[in-house]
């Protein structure tokens, strides 16, 4: 009982320095002195509708156990949207009894996430509906909510890996039955955007605010990193510029090359070749002729090693070779926000805030698809990424607008 009085006591003076501005305790393994306030946002999840920001700077790691100060609270996506989660921090220690209320939405509105759907406009397919059905889906940690869920996979052993946007947090691997295995590499990135697994089971993430690529084993441990932390740039072997912009999504080719997308809207958007090993091999520019912003969103590479790149508000798949010629452009009716290869070799598209999954040929054609743009439990807010078990039963999206995985189940 004494011992239990003493971890309550504890964690409501960790809680108390948090929310009084206190300074964060000391860093573990090698820190040197404590940090100043307000240099990364909190372990905070955001609401349903909400996004967590840019993440934290990427030059301030910080260890496991560590409480975090205060920051900004997380953007509504439109006027519709639910108000913003409680400054609430998680930590290891004691997590709170918390469960985040999702109010009902009372409209729709503004020009950001599903709430700009109606804005924007979305175009129905008139394929057949997929036969999957909504299913029960992996939860997040005791006493926490997911926050931005960016990036799904699947390991060899049928586990799935979950990559989001909350510090403590980032990686969380669960079972076939939804249970959680464990919650690893706290921090490896600093706004994880996209994740994939290769076929040795390794795990890849790109970094939106550090500007840099990282490849981890199984285990969580670091195999190597492309970029240089925390300056962005165009990548230049010739002036020794190891320089990413907003790396957003990785494939592999037949052969284990590494292609890289970057720019989620900025300047300078590209592909990104190298070898399995990481030596640069090729980059290309994918600028707009007309000087409009190009959101290179996704990337796959398909048996043939041509190289398919979605540019998400141009609603247009460029395909490639290996080197950047462009073989083609295939015009899509609705936004690219991710492409995936399932085991037989059948490409599929996500259309985030489109709300969407689709099932489609290597023409672009929809063939069936399912989903639909909204708030509520069976709706995407963005429809980010996905995955697929190998029998094609199971279907995982990562929802980075309402903060959730969707699972899908065949009928």
């Amino acid at each position: 009982m004494r011992s239990l009085v003493r971890v309550s006591m504890l964690f409501l003076a960790l809680a108390s320095s948090v929310f009084a501005g206190a300074q964060p305790v000391p860093r573990a393994s090698g820190a040197v002195g404590p940090r100043p306030m307000g240099v990364r946002p909190p372990d905070v999840a955001p609401a349903r509708g909400t996004d967590a920001g840019a993440g934290m700077p990427c030059d301030l790691v910080t260890s496991y156990n560590e409480v975090q100060p205060p920051g900004p609270p997380p953007q509504a996506y439109g006027a519709g949207a639910p108000p913003p989660a409680p400054q609430i921090a998680a930590t290891i220690l004691a997590p709170p009894p918390y469960v985040q209320p999702y109010p009902a939405v009372a409209g729709r509105g503004g020009a950001l996430g599903a709430a700009g759907a109606a804005t924007r406009g979305i175009v129905t397919p008139t394929a057949p509906l997929l036969p999957y059905s909504f299913v029960e889906p992996p939860h997040a940690p005791v006493g926490t909510v997911f926050s931005n869920v960016a990036g799904v996979g699947l390991l060899k052993n049928g586990h799935l890996i979950v990559a989001q946007r909350l510090p403590m947090y980032t990686l969380l691997e669960y079972d076939q039955q939804n249970r959680l295995i464990r919650a690893f590499a706290p921090n490896v990135v600093g706004r994880v955007h996209g994740m994939r697994i290769d076929s040795a089971d390794n795990i890849w993430l790109t970094d939106q605010t550090c500007n840099t690529v990282v490849k981890l084993n199984s285990r969580g441990e670091v195999l190597m990193t492309l970029g240089t932390k925390g300056k962005a740039g165009t990548w230049d072997e010739a002036k020794g510029d190891h320089l990413f912009n907003q790396p957003t999504d990785i494939a592999f080719g037949p052969t284990g090359d590494i292609f890289v997308t970057t720019g989620h809207g900025g300047p300078d958007p590209r592909v990104v070749r190298f070898d399995k090993n990481g030596k640069f091999i090729t980059t290309w520019r994918l600028n707009h002729a007309d000087g409009s912003p190009a959101t290179i969103h996704t990337i796959v590479v398909d048996k043939n090693g041509l190289v398919y790149v979605g540019d998400r508000e141009a609603k247009v798949i460029r395909i490639f070779d290996a080197n950047g010629r462009n073989i083609r452009n295939v015009q899509m009716k609705n936004l690219i926000c991710g492409l995936f290869i399932d085991s037989k070799g059948q490409p599929w598209m996500t259309t985030g805030q489109d709300g969407m999954i689709m099932k489609i040929d290597w023409n672009g054609h929809v063939l069936a698809w399912t989903g639909k743009e909204g708030f509520g439990a069976n709706d995407f807010g963005e429809a980010h990424y996905m995955t697929m078990t190998p029998d094609r039963k199971t279907i995982y999206v990562g929802d980075t607008v309402n903060n959730d995985i969707k699972r899908l189940q065949l009928n």
